[in-house]
């Protein structure tokens, strides 16, 4: 029966048979995609002779070979190395193509083409350990993005990968990730790629600006660059600063003045301190209204003073007016006296 190599190593190699099954055998220096023969220990019926049966076979062959070679799922995987995969309906991998400059590295040592989906991310994940991209920092993580003409596909695959890959994370020693897993259509795949980007990033990143809703404006071209840990890490942040907020909301001014915003740009954040400080030492400073309120008070208690000033020395000079006047009044008494 004949059959076509989809994925050799040193000893063994695996066959897709003309019947669309596969078949593991021993590897005589077979390439992959090379053509071969194989002999089945099987009886073949004489009524499976002639050329109705020779074409019949072939036709099987033919279909197989095409459905193997044409790609039916894209899954898009996202640290900060982008790569994206193209499957056929075995979930075998045709093809791998970086997306970014750190997806192009870690491709240029990595070779996935026709192994299975799980397996060749899993391999892929090995990599971006070793070349540290993937750490014990608790926002380290690792976004997957499926897409298939039928959602419910998509959707199946989405949670397989989920669950096996962050299985495998786990049981790596000193590696902290969350895999996110989500099934995207057809349409969100063309956005993004007009982005350049993944569905995963763009998805990434809108949570991100959802989450900065009414602190800060972000800006999508510079966040989409960054990597899954950093917008990880933006997200948080404002999801503390939300519940701040709520608790607080006139605390959270304050806190503006000294931590920097997600999704503000360095000059910005410096811009926005510098407003905060002025603010807060405009609120210090006495307001020119209240001085000039200080001021006449001021005035009004010297002028209060002056006139009590001026009464007690009236009142000074009028107690000795009396006291001289006195004695010429006791003299004029007695004078009357005296003619009576």
């Amino acid at each position: 029966m004949k059959g076509i190599i989809v994925e050799a190593s040193k000893i063994d190699a695996v066959v897709l048979l003309e019947d669309g099954t596969f078949q593991k055998v021993k590897n005589n220096r077979y390439e992959v995609g090379q053509q071969i023969t194989l002999e089945l220990r099987k009886k073949v019926s004489r009524f499976m002779a002639g050329a109705a049966s020779f074409a019949a076979a072939v036709a099987v062959f033919t279909i197989g070979t095409f459905a193997y070679f044409t790609p039916t799922d894209y899954v898009s995987l996202d640290v900060n190395p982008s790569i994206e995969y193209s499957l056929n309906r075995f979930d075998r991998i045709l093809k791998a193509e970086a997306v970014n400059d750190d997806g192009e590295k870690i491709l240029s040592q990595l070779e996935v083409k026709h192994m299975t989906v799980e397996k060749g991310v899993k391999k892929t994940i090995d990599l971006l350990i070793e070349e540290g991209y993937l750490t014990d920092d608790e926002n380290s993580g690792v976004v997957i993005t499926t897409s298939n003409s039928d959602m419910d596909e998509a959707e199946k695959l989405a949670e397989e990968l989920k669950e096996k890959i962050q299985g495998y994370l786990d049981d790596k020693a000193d590696i902290h990730a969350t895999i996110e897993a989500e099934a995207v259509g057809k349409a969100r795949v063309q956005e993004a790629k007009a982005l350049g980007v993944t569905p995963g990033k763009l998805n990434l990143v809108e949570k991100l600006k959802a989450s900065a809703e009414g602190q800060s404006e972000i800006d999508m071209d510079e966040w989409l660059t960054k990597s899954v840990k950093d917008i990880n890490k933006a997200i948080k942040e404002n999801k503390i600063k939300n519940k701040d907020l709520k608790d607080d909301p006139e605390g959270i001014e304050d806190q503006e003045n000294t931590v920097d915003q997600p999704g503000k740009s360095q000059e910005t954040n410096a811009r926005i301190k510098d407003r905060n400080t002025e603010k807060s030492s405009l609120k210090d400073e006495p307001s020119l209204e209240n001085e000039e309120s200080d001021t006449d008070t001021e005035d009004d208690s010297d002028k209060d003073k002056l006139e009590e000033k001026k009464m007690k020395e009236f009142e000074k000079v009028e107690n000795e007016n009396r006291q001289t006047n006195k004695p010429e009044k006791e003299k004029q008494n007695s004078g009357k006296s005296d003619k009576n």
